[in-house]
């Protein structure tokens, strides 16, 4: 089963043109893509030829050479004739059979050998005119061509080898024509109708082991969210007419191509769902060659299937499906709709809002105030958040226009990421919101009671936020009543009143110009926005400097001047254990560890434990060029090379480069005569893509790499996962900058650095990986601090600043919640 597992990493490897160990053989067809994955086991049990990897291509017996390459082939025939099974001298198990070519009309008969376990499970499984479909096998010569009149040569299939078998079952209707849909123009989908035809199974059918296609109703989701390792997770359960329910785990690292599903309700389509038993239940799971379509489940609504994909089949049989499931949905009274307008919300509800929304202003961390109306007036008072209009996103003569309508929205936690995507404008579905009732501090119990609406923390009860398209039939819906929607001019607009403006409705087109006027001004003043304390009074730069730290200021300034000049050298390795900062290691230092590393003889003894697989490179046939790739050996985990993880032995640094384009984790060891060992951790200790991290020497615990064991029964992992299995303090990468600030009264030197990536809104470990960041960063700093200006003339630089002492009495002084306004 090694072997089988090792195929898909050969096959990658084989691309970045590392020459290979001639005596190996691996089944190089099964890479990323539409298909399956075969690493469970060498045989599968399917309805069709669309369940085989789409870069295969089918082989006319006929046209079979002995010199032909058969790695990106397959052969489809039909079982004429099978033997007992029995073993060879050497106890391996041997079974033979017959099969008639079925990819040209001679039907060419041809002999099949399958070997080991594959035997085994071909002679329990496979009978007489059941449809094969066979890969990753050898040609032979065949010994018997003179008595049995059947093909020169004939199939030889190993698991160990790679081999796989595909078995249909049902000969007469399985062999369909693989059709998918073409991309009109302007990106839509168009159908194409071929005599189509995939076979779907009843929930109450699915076995373990199966790849299926399956049609569901959702009765139970959670929006897409991020998992411990780097792809994003989606949880459901289905169901269909046999009352049969499947809970379903999907990962993709892209969020938009897992199930775009609005609500309960909402119809799926699989295709090649992985079926597998967890606790004694059935369980779905992603697959190579996986994709789904929704369509909403309600009567009525055009089913037009919700998909990031381009190509996918549709046919009439499956518009046919989806019309039954809706009516049966609608006769079991499967929906419960949660959703509610702000007319219908009483206290201490929670409900599903389809809204728009008109602004939001992030309030700290982990909060951000979401302003939003759906046409209709909540019956009850409601709460408003009390907000500098400054910091709030959203056009001011819209909010004005609509303050007696919309509603203020807390979302906390999580949701505050999804929240900085959202655009004033945008049509969304707010889920599981809580309608709190606020408590009363008056005298009068009655007198005080409003609503607050709140977005908890967490993904309980499906709570999320989800971005609607335009075209969706619930905000079609919407618009109707938005444009409909009667607005009262009855109050102030407390957000305008924060900007200095107060004016009732009929003089909103003369305080237009007023409001954006003023907003434009505050813009130019400062090149940066406060995102907190914005009632303190700007303080002068001499009190800073004269006043006993600690203590808070806000103050106004220009940026005099900034270090490093050199801007690559801002960025720091950052221990938040020992609280130390070092240099990032420059690619010689790197490249002189791993040259040292390099002398140091392989020990075959280490190489294929229990928990990983070797694969020996010789670049020059000469011994001492040889290098090492140890593969770990994962249970129930796709081997995707960007999701794989490796050891490596005696590479060089141009190699790491190539290798880490490939393999999405490569951990850097030497051999010792007992084990495996982490080089010196001057190097990186993992390269995740163009990311190198590091450890802390001086606070790390560096554990045996067999530690690392435990990682192949993990469903994904992390850079800190790995960090604290192998007893390794991960040092973070930091921003380091000094400004040199001067107002008229004196100057300061500030570091910015806690909070510099929420300052300039990107990572500091991106700005090492990627050129186009570190091109935006010299960018920004010109803005801030012009080379060839008079500092007089430079932007006014508005932040919050602390002071503090360190153990020797030195002050020094440090930027806090200030980030770079929008235009910069």
């Amino acid at each position: 089963m090694k072997a089988m597992r090792m195929r898909v990493i050969r096959s990658n490897l084989m691309r970045l043109r590392f020459p290979c160990n001639p005596v190996m053989h691996f089944n190089l067809g099964f890479q990323t893509g539409e298909g399956i994955s075969t690493k469970n086991m060498p045989l599968h049990l399917v309805t069709d030829e669309s369940f085989l990897p789409k870069h295969l291509t089918l082989a006319e017996v006929k046209k079979l050479n002995l010199d032909d390459c058969c790695t990106d082939m397959y052969v489809k025939g039909l079982i004429l004739e099978k033997w007992p099974m029995h073993s060879l001298a050497n106890d391996e198990k041997i079974v033979k059979a017959v099969i008639q070519d079925q990819a040209t009309p001679e039907h060419m008969p041809i002999n099949v050998f399958c070997f080991g376990t594959l035997a085994q499970e071909f002679s329990d499984s496979v009978e007489k005119e059941d449809l094969l479909f066979l890969t990753g096998f050898a040609l032979v010569k065949s010994p018997t061509v003179k008595y049995d009149k059947r093909y020169i040569c004939h199939l030889e299939l190993f698991e160990e080898k790679g081999s796989t078998v595909f078995v249909c079952k049902h000969a007469t209707a399985a062999v369909h024509e693989d059709v998918t849909m073409n991309s009109m123009k302007k990106g839509e989908n168009q159908t194409v109708e071929k005599n189509l035809k995939y076979a779907y199974s009843k929930i109450n059918e699915l076995k373990p082991g199966m790849l299926a296609n399956i049609y569901g109703v959702v009765t139970f989701f959670k929006h897409p969210f991020l998992s411990k390792g780097t792809d994003y997770c989606s949880t459901l359960t289905i169901t269909d007419q046999t009352g049969g329910k499947l809970s379903c785990n999907l990962f993709n690292e892209k969020q938009d191509a897992l199930p775009q599903i609005y609500k309960t309700g909402d119809i799926v389509r699989f295709h090649r769902i992985k079926i597998q038993q967890f606790q004694g239940e059935l369980r779905g799971i992603t697959n190579v060659g996986f994709s789904a379509l929704t369509f909403d489940g309600r009567m009525g609504s055009p089913v037009s299937p919700r998909t990031s994909s381009k190509s996918y089949h549709f046919s009439d049989e499956d518009r046919r499906i989806v019309e039954q499931l809706r009516q049966w949905t609608m006769e079991q009274s499967l929906i419960l709709e949660p959703t509610l307008k702000l007319s219908e919300v009483q206290p201490q509800q929670f409900f599903d809002l389809i809204c728009q929304l008109v602004a939001k202003a992030e309030m700290d961390r982990s909060s951000t105030l979401l302003k939003v109306w759906d046409g209709t007036k909540c019956l009850y008072p409601i709460h408003k958040v009390q907000v500098d209009g400054e910091v709030l996103e959203g056009n001011p003569a819209l909010i004005f226009e609509l303050q007696n309508i919309s509603v203020d929205i807390m979302a906390y936690d999580n949701h505050t990421e999804v929240a900085k995507c959202l655009k004033p404008g945008a049509y969304v579905r707010i889920y599981n919101l809580h309608a709190k009732l606020q408590a009363s501090t008056g005298s009068d119990p009655q007198s005080s009671k409003c609503i607050e609406f709140y977005l908890h923390g967490g993904t309980s009860y499906g709570r999320g936020i989800k971005i609607l398209p335009e075209d969706c039939y619930d905000v079609k819906e919407l618009k109707k009543v938005l444009e409909s929607a009667e607005l009262s001019s009855n109050n102030y607009l407390s957000d305008c009143t924060l900007l200095g403006i107060s004016s009732p409705l009929n003089e909103l087109a003369d305080n237009k110009e007023k409001i954006y006027t003023r907003l434009e001004r505050c813009q130019e003043e400062s090149v940066t926005v406060l995102t907190s304390h914005q009632h303190m009074e700007k303080a002068p730069l001499i009190n800073v400097k004269t006043c006993k730290p600690p203590q808070k200021f806000c103050i106004r300034a220009k940026v005099e001047s900034y270090e490093p000049k050199r801007l690559y050298q801002c960025v720091k390795l950052y221990c938040p254990t020992c609280k130390t900062l070092q240099e990032v290691p420059d690619e010689d230092d790197i490249a002189h560890v791993l040259q040292e590393a390099s002398k140091k003889p392989l020990n075959s003894k280490l190489h294929n434990m229990s928990w990983y697989n070797t694969v020996l490179f010789d670049k020059k046939n000469q011994d001492v060029n040889k290098i090492a790739l140890h593969f770990l050996d994962f249970e129930d985990v796709v081997q995707d090379p960007e999701k794989t993880l490796i050891l490596t032995e005696r590479v060089t640094l141009n190699e790491i480069n190539q290798l880490s384009r490939k393999f999405g984790y490569i951990i850097l060891v030497t051999s010792t005569e007992e084990k495996l060992t982490l080089l010196d951790l001057s190097a990186p200790f993992l390269i995740q893509g163009q990311l190198r991290h590091y450890g802390c020497k001086h606070c790390s615990d560096v554990q045996d790499i067999n530690c690392l064991q435990q990682l192949t029964t993990h469903q994904s992992w992390s850079a800190s996962t790995i960090s604290q299995i192998l007893g390794i303090h991960l040092l973070h990468y930091v921003f380091m900058i000094k400004l040199t600030l001067k107002d008229e009264t004196a100057s300061v030197d500030a570091m910015l650095w806690e909070e510099a990536e929420k300052f300039f809104k990107f990572r500091a470990a991106e700005v090492i990986a990627s050129e186009v960041l570190q091109e935006q960063l010299e960018l920004t700093m010109n803005m801030l601090c012009p080379k060839e200006k008079n500092p007089d003339t430079h932007p006014w630089f508005e932040c919050c600043i602390k002071s503090y002492s360190s153990e020797d009495q030195i002050v020094s002084y440090q930027i806090f919640d200030t980030v770079l306004a929008e235009k910069i």
